[in-house]
């Protein structure tokens, strides 16, 4: 017979919401994403050889937002 696994709910600390288990599993388990106080990470496509592109991870999130800006002018 297999054990059935219990989870206990993780509430945030300001609004008292129940955070998702995988915020939690993650390592986020003090406040619900509303409440977060973590940073975005920006991603961006490097088109770096013909067949093997890879993606690049932005931390910083200044950094990110102005690339972002500098993509969609050349976008349009």
């Amino acid at each position: 017979m297999k054990k059935k696994q219990t989870t206990i709910e993780k509430r945030c600390k300001v609004c008292n919401e129940v955070i998702h288990p995988l915020r939690v599993k993650m390592g986020y388990g003090t406040t619900c994403v509303k409440h977060s106080t973590a940073e975005k990470y920006t991603g961006f496509v490097v088109a770096d050889h013909k067949t093997a592109d890879s993606i690049q991870i932005i931390k910083d999130p200044e950094i990110g937002k102005k690339l972002v800006e500098l993509s969609n002018t050349y976008t349009k």
